[in-house]
């Protein structure tokens, strides 16, 4: 809360967004996060046996999970404290980005890289108590990139990312981000399924295996950065972060998250259900709050 804190400090409006359920593009990652956590609580024990106290804590922080009823506690400190909060359907990334392409957040904070890939416009990164930060724009990625304007594409961009290894595809061995940006600027080929079998020859990677369940994976990573579901606080509905082709919905991309309907989705966005679990553990009602808090305030004044 202490960055809250210092954004309210400055006459900033924020809107706290957490994680929401499970998505399923995401299960592998997820998997090999959870065996990292206890592999470092054995670690952690053991060191705390060996009397190894401040090594021991070291791993015990590694090995900490976030759960829902954390997160709760947060978001009841953000209601007290009269904080716009969201919990997303799934990540809070493709929230976040939504929320900014919309307009609804002017920027997005955050330590996650992500943001990029899924098209944020305007992102901080690092952001310490002085107000130091990184600020990414979307507009100059090409410079970044040291690529013309003319001659950079976003879904270029996103390819060489998903390439290189992210949260929804592991990268192929010997596969990193140099060799990730060579192999994209020696193709024009837009049908990346089938140029995908290509990366042997055009590496000159003889030994690399390209199989048809990595190139169906990397089809789904790139729907997953285009279509994950997310909250849309205005309309109070569950939509993807991009529209839909046409004649394309939800149960033609699963991976990027089941559609719960409508209300359902709102009720998670409140915090009012247990994503962990699916229990719902509050019956927070936003229009109630504002009521009570209206009526709070008038009668502070008639008393003052």
């Amino acid at each position: 809360m202490k960055q809250v804190s210092l954004l309210l400090s400055h006459g900033i409006k924020p809107i706290m967004v957490f994680d929401g359920c499970h998505l399923p593009s995401k299960a592998v990652t997820e998997t090999k996060r959870r065996e990292n956590r206890e592999k470092n609580r054995k670690q952690a024990k053991e060191l705390l046996r060996q009397g190894r106290a401040r090594e021991a804590l070291e791993h015990f922080r590694r090995c900490v999970e976030v759960t829902s009823e954390m997160a709760f506690e947060v978001i009841s400190a953000c209601r007290a404290r009269n904080i716009d909060v969201v919990v997303a359907p799934y990540e809070a990334d493709a929230q976040l980005a939504f929320l900014n392409l919309k307009g609804i957040a002017q920027v997005v904070i955050t330590e996650d890289s992500d943001l990029i890939v899924f098209g944020c416009k305007s992102t901080l990164f690092k952001l310490d108590s002085n107000g130091g930060c990184v600020f990414v724009d979307h507009e100059k990625l090409h410079l970044a990139m040291n690529i013309p304007r003319d001659k950079f594409s976003f879904e270029k961009f996103r390819n060489i990312t998903i390439l290189s290894g992210c949260d929804y595809l592991p990268s192929l061995p010997g596969i990193g981000l140099v060799k990730a940006c060579k192999f994209f600027s020696v193709t024009a080929n837009t049908d990346i399924y089938n140029v995908l079998s290509k990366l042997p020859s055009y590496l000159n990677m003889p030994n690399l295996e390209v199989t048809q369940e990595y190139r169906e994976k990397f089809m789904q990573a790139i729907n997953t950065f285009l279509y994950q579901l997310v909250f849309d606080p205005i309309s109070q509905t569950l939509r993807p972060l991009s529209d839909y082709p046409d004649g394309m919905g939800p149960n033609d991309y699963p991976y990027a998250g089941k559609f719960v309907g409508h209300e359902r989705a709102r009720q998670i966005a409140l915090g009012n259900v247990n994503v962990q679990t699916g229990e719902v553990v509050d019956h927070f009602d936003p229009e109630i709050f504002k009521a009570k808090s209206s009526n709070s305030s008038e009668l502070n004044e008639n008393i003052c």
